[in-house]
């Protein structure tokens, strides 16, 4: 169990508030230990009260320097101290501070072999996409998993829809929709393999073009499939950011390879034939689709 670092800092303040009184009542009240053999400032200082307290031969503008004196040198002192003492409990506190930092993961590169044109298998294009843990770090850290799985080799971009999004995320292998997209009843081994869906997560910035999301059918139900928004979707006419779609990455290079993505077949694609079947499907029924031939972590 962890105190959050705001309270950390609260509790640091108020614990220098308090010797903070607890000083000015000690000095106020002369409560201040005195030696012989130490010539601290506040030892003289204090000797000084005490020697105007004691003394009845010193002049009246006399007493007023040695309290003014003597009030300057508590106060000097007293600076000093509150000073030494704020340093010590603000380190701990901005080292805290600063591993909390350090514990996020740091922004990470994906690279898209993509093979727009079905005919043209020898020509491939590159889409560089840098994504942010901060932004999200679920969606961020479920993505990368899946990219180092190969989730999404040979994997289409099976609904793209102009001035609106690119989606991708069912795989070639059914396999791996069967343990990733749904649980198959009928296969034992699949169940026990079956991820669960991703809480939602607060969204930090906006579906502006560029950025990806994952897709998702209701509360907490974000899986494989991501969209890459191809114009400004948080606001109107499409309200992407007040549905609860949270980017999490955002395209680096070659933002315009998304333009030339086959949109012949926009939507039509059954998503639950393409999970069940994989790559068959794609093939035989859709078969120009623009294919992610690999995918890697930089």
């Amino acid at each position: 169990f962890t105190l959050p670092l705001n309270y950390m800092m609260r509790a640091s303040f108020v614990s220098i508030l308090v010797l903070l009184n607890a000083a000015k009542c000690c000095i106020g009240f002369g409560f201040v230990p005195i030696s012989k053999n130490v010539r601290s400032p506040v030892a003289l200082t204090s000797r000084s009260l005490l020697k105007l307290r004691s003394s009845p031969d010193i002049l009246p503008e006399q007493n007023e320097e040695i309290v003014t004196d003597a009030v300057t040198s508590r106060r000097s002192v007293l600076n000093r101290s509150l000073s030494s003492l704020a340093v010590g409990y603000c380190l701990p506190a901005c080292k805290a501070n600063a591993e909390e930092t350090s514990a996020i993961e740091q922004p990470f590169t994906v690279l898209f072999t993509i093979q727009l044109d079905s005919n043209k298998p020898e020509e491939l294009s590159e889409l560089e996409i840098e994504c942010h843990p901060d932004w999200a770090p679920g969606a961020a850290a479920r993505f990368k998993e899946l990219v180092e799985l190969g989730f999404y080799k040979d994997s289409p971009f099976f609904r793209v829809l102009p001035g609106f999004i690119a989606q991708f995320g069912i795989s070639a292998d059914p396999a791996f929709n069967k343990q990733w997209m749904y649980c198959d009843t009928s296969d034992k081994e699949a169940v026990k393999l079956c991820k669960q869906p991703l809480p939602d997560e607060p969204r930090k910035v906006p579906n502006k073009k560029g950025t990806l999301s994952f897709a998702s059918s209701g509360k907490n139900s974000r899986r494989t499939q991501v969209f890459i928004n191809l114009v400004d979707n948080s606001g109107l006419p499409n309200f992407l950011d007040g549905q609860g779609f949270v980017p999490f990455a955002r395209i680096v290079r070659g933002e315009d390879i998304v333009k030339k993505l086959n949109d012949e077949y926009k939507g039509n694609v059954s998503q639950g034939k393409a999970a069940y079947y994989g790559k068959e499907y794609f093939e035989k029924v859709f078969p120009r689709l623009s294919v992610i031939r690999d995918a890697k972590i930089l």
